[in-house]
């Protein structure tokens, strides 16, 4: 008898050691996949990232850049599984061999998360049920990071929370940006359960409560383990449906036609029409008791821009013509431009990824290959990870804005899909300023309260 269990504890050992290399079943998605990296330092209270569904807690050490890179990797991995029929929540039965697959159109973890317009409404947000997933369509109508701002703010006081850059961070006057191909980029904000929760359950989505909130607790203070979530999509047309499904993670969307501009340079939406738009960028930002500041996380697709004397002739660039003239990263001007026009954009040398990042995408590509060699994922990258090096706790922050910035590091974060036309900003010289607009009151680095409008 015990010849026959020490045998079949030797079997159990086998079987659970022996990873498989090839593309099958019999990838367990509860595990998920990884694999060694090579002369990769994460910290050593911080694993690797692997291909898996479960959000990692933040138990990196915030004291180097590679761990937060390494963090970093991490939630964007988990965050971009595939969705379960409960919000917010990723499906456990998935499997990592399937992690990204061309034309599996179902939303993402982060993707079932509420928008702001779901949010910021006193209406109960439509629910979340499988039937909903399998036939997932989203609504878009942002086309920059301000588009539905709350525009009875007067410009001195806008210009006041915003740091003095209200021109610059609107993207000049709500301008947008338009791919190599004459399409538009589409935007959306989400975020996670707790931070939604936390608005909804106070009603922070009314004006007066949302002062007397903010009066009453010397500013709003978003809970623990907070997510916002910002993504920039471009059109797939349908002609290129099958020639760019293998490449870009694809969802679909009711998307509307700009028939114009209003007096204060806000689009104006006619027919609402689905489209399939492309993944191009992705901000997750994550407060957590080692970043109270949050942890401000970047990534882009591979192909949107090269950086400033680094083209490579062999990309077919989104967002970048080797052949034109233009100069680089200018706004387009409403009532001037056309919509259609495409923008030469190119990311600024003070902003290029660095070798060490580079070093990191490499092999977690790699890694997604291995898992899945079809998989999308593949062809994304992380452009940088900003994190509070001697962290504010909440309690000890002002109540006031500016806050204070933790000693935010490194200085040098943009997004070309999202900063395009202000790469030499960084985070904080913005979310630091932002608050409530009746009060005065710091509404915790999110400026997702300016779309409260009053009663």
């Amino acid at each position: 008898m015990r010849t026959l269990l020490f045998s079949f504890f030797l079997l159990s050992l086998i079987s659970i050691s022996c990873e498989s290399g090839k593309k099958d079943k019999k990838l367990n998605s509860r595990i998920g996949f990884s694999k060694e990296l090579d002369d990769y330092g994460c910290g050593a209270f911080c694993d690797p990232p692997s291909v898996g569904y479960q959000l990692t807690d933040d138990n990196c050490l915030h004291s180097d850049q590679n761990s937060m890179n390494c963090f970093a990797w991490k939630n964007f991995l988990a965050l971009n599984w595939i969705a379960s029929d409960q919000r917010g929540i990723p499906d456990t039965t998935a499997l990592a061999s399937d992690y990204g697959m061309p034309g599996d159109y179902k939303p993402t973890v982060w993707e079932s998360y509420l928008s702001i317009d779901d949010v910021f409404t006193a209406q109960q947000p439509a629910q979340w049920s499988l039937k909903s997933k399998s036939g997932y369509i989203k609504y878009i109508n942002e086309i920059n990071k301000f588009t539905d701002i709350n525009v009875n703010i007067p410009k001195p006081k806008l210009r006041a929370m915003l740091g003095g850059n209200v021109d610059e961070i609107m993207q000049a006057k709500g301008a947008w940006l338009t791919d190599q191909s004459g399409n538009i980029v589409w935007y959306e904000i989400r975020m996670n359960n707790i931070e939604s929760d936390f608005v909804r359950n106070n009603k922070l989505y009314n004006s007066e409560n949302l002062n007397a909130f903010a009066a009453k607790n010397q500013g709003v203070w978003l809970p623990m383990e907070s997510i916002e979530i910002k993504a920039a999509w471009r059109v797939i047309p349908e002609n290129q449906l099958e020639s760019l499904k293998d490449f870009y993670k694809i969802s679909m969307a009711m998307v509307p036609e700009i028939k114009g501009f209003d007096k204060n340079n806000q689009p104006i939406y006619g027919k609402y029409t689905q489209k399939y738009l492309g993944l191009v960028g992705l901000h997750i930002i994550r407060k957590t008791s080692q970043s109270p500041q949050f942890t401000w996380m970047t990534f882009e697709h591979i192909n949107n821009a090269p950086t400033e004397g680094q083209v490579d002739p062999s990309v077919n660039y989104c967002f970048y013509n080797p052949k034109s003239k233009d100069k680089p990263n200018q706004s387009p001007v409403p009532g001037k431009d056309s919509l259609n026009k495409p923008v030469q954009v190119v990311r600024i040398a003070n902003n290029a990824i660095t070798p060490e990042i580079q070093q990191l995408n490499k092999q977690i590509q790699g890694m997604i290959r291995a898992s899945n060699p079809k998989s999308v994922w593949q062809y994304y990258q992380l452009v940088n990870v900003q994190w509070p090096e001697n962290p504010v706790q909440d309690k000890d922050n002002k109540n006031t804005p500016p806050l204070r910035d933790g000693g935010i590091k490194p200085k040098n974060i943009a997004n070309v899909t999202m900063e395009t036309y202000i790469q030499d900003k960084q985070c904080m010289d913005c979310h630091k300023n932002a608050s409530t607009v009746a009060t005065k009151y710091p509404t915790d680095y999110s400026f997702i309260f300016l779309k409260v409008k009053p009663k």
